[in-house]
């Protein structure tokens, strides 16, 4: 008699477990830096680098501002006798005109310290004072130019700014007619001057790359 094979009761199959799609939560990478951010880290790059960076937000950081523009940033121009008001007019009306009143101040002070400069060498050798003094001489010439130039401009400057208050209409026809001549008068100016003054900037100690570099990585790291 042959032995009987039990069946195996079939065994319950296991429910399938369903595997649950973990949503992997992302953190949202923003697509563009704030520019009020972006600009923060130009601005402090250009600080390291021997940028000029109050000036710099004026002419940058502040266009953030206005619906209408570039908003007016004072910056001290010692050299520069019109008032506030009209450098503001100038900046918003005659922005090249107000980049060259700009440039000009920077000018004198390079005339300034150079002059200041040989003063201290002839004082330093008074028995070869000829030489010093002959030099100065060429940088006293430069500078009464550039002044001279630059004074040139400023009644027709004042000219148009009160015209402008008392009838814009008319006031921007002056500027349509008169801001190219006055801005071509003051490169022409400033271009003879930057002449002199090339060699007292390329003379100028700059940073090693290495600390440019290195710096530069750091603001990245810290801002980016």
């Amino acid at each position: 008699m042959g032995l009987l094979k039990k069946k195996k009761k079939d065994e319950p199959e296991k429910p399938a477990v369903e595997e649950k799609a973990e949503d992997e939560s992302k953190p949202v990478k923003p697509q563009k830096k704030s520019l009020i951010k972006k600009l923060i880290i130009f601005l402090i790059i250009l600080g390291v680098l021997g940028g000029g960076g109050f000036f710099a937000y004026s002419k940058f950081f502040s266009k953030s501002g206005g619906k209408d523009g570039p908003v007016y940033q004072s910056i001290p121009l010692s050299h520069v006798t019109l008032p506030d008001e009209i450098l503001s007019f100038c900046f918003t009306r005659m922005p090249e005109l107000y980049d060259a009143l700009v440039a000009f101040n920077g000018e004198i002070v390079l005339f300034e310290t150079e002059i200041a400069r040989i003063d201290a060498v002839a004082t330093k050798y008074p028995d070869q004072k000829k030489i010093a003094d002959s030099q100065k001489k060429v940088w006293v010439k430069g500078q009464d130019s550039l002044k001279k130039s630059f004074e040139k401009l400023e009644k027709p400057i004042k000219e148009t700014f009160v015209l402008f208050q008392v009838n814009q209409t008319q006031g921007q026809e002056k500027i349509d007619q008169t801001a190219e001549q006055m801005i071509q008068a003051a490169n022409e100016a400033l271009g003879k001057a930057q002449e002199l003054t090339a060699p007292l900037k390329e003379a100028m100690p700059k940073a090693p790359e290495g600390m440019i570099k290195g710096t530069l990585y750091k603001i990245k790291k810290k801002f980016l």
